[in-house]
């Protein structure tokens, strides 16, 4: 190399060791203990509230007679998840509409490693947003995006839940899981109402300091960017929602057909809405102990105790481990390939923001 060239510094390569994104401050090795601790404690409490839990495994194995089953709440799973990522490409396109589809759907199925693998799923949120962020989708957009779609995810469960309240699933609940539904209902209600009112009437706006005011006005932008899409973005996303939920809830009482159960469905369904609502209490990766817990208090209300436990490993394997197994595959790909996808063109269009 002669003197008059500059010298090429080689881009740094993602490592075990390394952020997993750039800027999320998240490692494998980080990620591993995450799961490690909650794997722990969740093995704990099942010891501990299911003393019986040998002898209900090894019944359970032999009243297994529709291990085809299984494979249906495998391929309800991948519904769910593949609705879940096409929620994510359907806004992401809406404001920036030459993204990856595959890059954008890939945002999703990553986020379910680390919704998995740290607490309170705190980091998901974080960790989308800077993916995005990394497919040229600006920050104050990346973040509107993610936003909606948890509220959007958030209300389809809660409408899904209100079903319980109904006199058919009312029977099946408890005074405490009524309350608790109901709590969650009103919170979300007034969520919604205060965000809307604030949307157009931003009170307050004017006194926050410059550079505040000015994110929240571009996130107000963003917000009216996402409700042009009109009633098609709408009901499209909520109906993706909405088959995420129906293939979510479908997965317990597929699991207890392949355990040779035969009992009553409205329970478990009203059962595992409650499940859902409280599973988010839990400080630990993937609701570790309040998932056990309240997965044998409220299913254990409507099968065989001897099918409890046996129920409880599948349904967690496939609601918790085999999604971020995909997301830590989808990781690795995307790091083997370079770590940063490229936004497609689309002929001669521009890609830069759509509709702006």
């Amino acid at each position: 190399m002669s003197a008059a060239e500059p010298e090429v510094t080689a881009e740094p390569k993602v490592t075990a060791e390394s952020e997993v994104a750039a800027g999320s401050g998240l490692s494998w090795r980080r990620l591993g203990l995450g799961l490690g601790v909650g794997l722990a404690v969740g093995a704990v409490t099942i010891a501990v509230f299911a003393p019986h839990a040998g002898n209900d495994l090894a019944a359970a194995t032999r009243t297994a007679t529709e291990p085809l089953w299984l494979l249906a709440a495998f391929v309800a799973l991948l519904v769910a998840l593949v609705a879940d990522a096409a929620t994510l490409v359907l806004l992401v396109r809406r404001l920036s509409a030459c993204t990856s589809v595959l890059a954008t759907g890939g945002v999703a199925i990553e986020g379910a490693l680390i919704g998995g693998a740290t607490s309170f799923g705190g980091l998901e949120v974080p960790y989308q947003i800077v993916r995005l962020r990394g497919l040229d989708v600006s920050l104050t957009r990346a973040t509107s995006v993610i936003l909606v779609k948890a509220m959007v995810h958030i209300s389809v469960l809660a409408v899904v839940a209100a079903a319980a309240l109904l006199p058919l699933g009312a029977a099946a609940l408890t005074p405490l899981q009524q309350w608790i539904l109901l709590g969650v209902l009103a919170a979300l209600i007034l969520g919604w109402l205060m965000g809307t009112v604030w949307l157009r009437w931003p009170v307050g706006l004017s006194r926050l300091p410059r550079p505040v005011g000015r994110r929240l006005e571009d996130f107000f932008e963003a917000v009216r960017m996402l409700r042009g899409g009109g009633i098609r973005l709408a009901v499209s996303v909520t109906a993706l929602q909405l088959t995420y939920w129906v293939a979510m809830f479908s997965l317990i009482p597929m699991i207890l057909l392949a355990l040779g159960w035969r009992g009553a469905l409205v329970p478990i369904v009203v059962g595992q809405a409650v499940l859902q609502m409280i599973m988010p209490l839990s400080p630990l990766p993937g609701g570790a102990g309040v998932a056990e817990i309240g997965y044998l208090g409220l299913m254990g209300r409507s099968i065989p105790q001897d099918l409890t436990v046996a129920s409880l490993l599948i349904w967690r394997t496939y609601t918790w481990v085999i999604p971020m197994a995909l997301g830590a595959l989808a990781l690795a790909v995307r790091t083997a390939t370079g770590g940063r996808s490229r936004v497609a063109t689309q002929g001669s269009k521009s890609c830069g923001d759509s509709e702006d």
